[in-house]
């Protein structure tokens, strides 16, 4: 029988509200005291612990122009990388379909930045060997 892997559906990353109250007190303290506990994979989010998206926006007087500029803040992520969101979503996916076996797979993440963290940090949380690399052209 397949095991249901541990980490947040979409409608969690989402609303982080979602998700058992018990289990996102964890998290949030996870995210400061131990990023490399698997806990953190429900910190994969565009929302802080008020359940506010992460942003700043942009006042006219700095920008000069009527319209709001806001700016997404990806520092709040695990690894400090907003691609762990992508990462973790074709992950998990491999994971439920059966495909990826933790302890079993390497997880190779080729990429020449952010991704390549993102796969390297969630692979690492979900109990694959992770293996980054950076194409040279």
């Amino acid at each position: 029988m397949l095991k249901i892997p541990f980490g947040p559906n979409y409608d969690e990353m989402l609303d982080p509200g979602l998700v058992d109250k018990d289990v996102r007190a964890r998290a949030l303290t996870a995210l400061k005291q131990n990023e490399l506990d698997p806990i953190n994979l429900f910190n994969i989010t565009w929302k802080d612990a008020a359940n506010q998206v992460r942003k700043v926006v942009l006042p006219s007087a700095l920008t000069g122009i009527d319209a709001n500029i806001v700016v997404m803040l990806g520092c709040g992520f695990p690894s400090g990388s907003h691609k762990v969101g992508p990462a973790y979503s074709t992950l998990i996916e491999g994971l439920v379909d059966g495909e990826i076996v933790p302890g079993e797979h390497t997880i190779l993440g080729p990429s020449t930045g952010n991704f390549g963290i993102g796969t390297a940090y969630v692979s690492k949380l979900l109990g694959s060997a992770p293996l980054s690399s950076c194409p040279t052209a």
